[in-house]
């Protein structure tokens, strides 16, 4: 029997045909064995019945939220784990595909030094359902893979968890994306023990699948945040680096255009360079430097184009000089070449600390 306090955390939407059921499991698991076991159900306003469902069971270990705004899982996840006063915290679906009964055993693992518990599929005992295709199944490897430079948890996209109230309550600024907030609270909670539960992942009985390329898209923009947070000064001078190449290339096209269109050689080459540069402007703001805000826009254009001064003049004099006995576009490539091997670190730190810098 555990004597701990025990909250689970159920987000809905358009839910209420599994609950009836699920219910009834997790009632049975609060007789045998977590007295102190409540229930609280956030619902993204689904208008199906949940409202009327849970009113007439009337029972006060279960709490219903129901919220109008600001909808989503993982930030209903975060809205019940705000209402929580429990020890423990459990977050699952409410589809069915996860077993109440593993819940015992998840608790006991974090009784016993676990930072975090993870109801698993692939571990050994773990198992899923009959009925996944390959491409769901793929999806989740790749998932996975992507996973892997924050934890070595074999099954990370997993919405079945447990852990500590305090260890949510000592987490970094939580801004999960999607459907996978496991990951969010692993990184973001500092969680190094991460103990992996065998569970049966089911094949939901009612109502449709939320696994959509939107949700896969977020996810893969979650895990570029969870990146950005984990190794900031690494993930800023590789975008730096890579949306330098791609204005090289940029560069070299422009190139030829603006030779068509231009009279002037020389203006030509000044066009395509200054397009370069706030084409390097726009994407180093948004990818090597997403957290420069502090600025007007202007002030770290303005600045932007005088720390390329230099890398500029030199691809400039290249450019126009080399043209003399080549094609523009082979001219053009040396000189920014040249020009980007001379500026990248300098203007990399200069653009850090004094375009972009706070």
């Amino acid at each position: 029997m555990i004597q701990e306090s025990v909250t689970i955390i159920l987000p809905t939407y358009k839910e209420a045909d599994s609950l009836p059921s699920l219910i009834d499991k997790i009632e049975q698991i609060k007789k045998a064995s977590i007295k102190q076991l409540k229930l609280i159900i956030v619902d993204d306003d689904s208008q199906d019945g949940t409202i009327d469902f849970i009113e007439n069971l009337n029972k006060p270990w279960i709490t219903l939220f129901t919220r109008t705004e600001d909808r989503g899982l993982s930030s209903a996840v975060i809205h019940g784990l705000d209402q929580c006063d429990s020890e423990f915290c459990i977050v699952m679906d409410a589809d069915g595909s996860h077993p109440p009964d593993t819940i015992p055993s998840m608790v006991e693992a974090l009784q016993n030094g676990a930072d975090f518990a993870v109801g698993s599929r692939y571990v050994q005992g773990g198992s899923t359902q009959d009925g996944w295709g390959i491409l769901r199944w793929v999806n989740s490897k790749i998932a996975t893979i992507m996973a892997r430079p924050f934890t070595n948890v074999k099954d990370p996209m997993s919405g079945f968890l447990g852990f500590r109230l305090e260890t949510y309550h000592q987490a970094d600024e939580l801004n999960p994306i999607g459907y996978k907030i496991g990951l969010e609270l692993i990184v973001k909670c500092g969680c190094k023990n991460v103990i992996e539960v065998p569970i049966h992942f089911k094949t939901r009985k009612y109502g449709h699948s939320k696994l959509t390329f939107k949700v896969q898209w977020e996810y893969f923009h979650h895990v570029l945040r969870l990146v950005r947070y984990t190794h900031p000064k690494l993930v800023s001078f590789c975008s730096f680096g890579i949306v330098g190449l791609s204005g090289a290339a940029i560069y070299v096209l422009l190139l030829s255009l603006t030779t068509q269109i231009i009279a002037s050689k020389q203006l030509a080459i000044i066009t395509a360079i200054w397009l370069t540069m706030t084409w390097n402007f726009y994407w180093d703001r948004r990818l090597a430097f997403w957290n420069a805000r502090s600025r007007p826009l202007f002030m770290q254009y303005l600045g932007f184009v005088v720390v390329c001064a230099i890398p500029v003049i030199v691809n400039f004099y290249l450019t126009n000089s080399l043209s003399e006995e080549n094609a523009i576009q082979y001219a053009g490539l040396i000189g920014v070449v040249v020009g980007s091997a001379v500026g990248i670190v300098f203007n990399f730190l200069m653009s850090k600390f004094f375009v972009f810098g706070n």
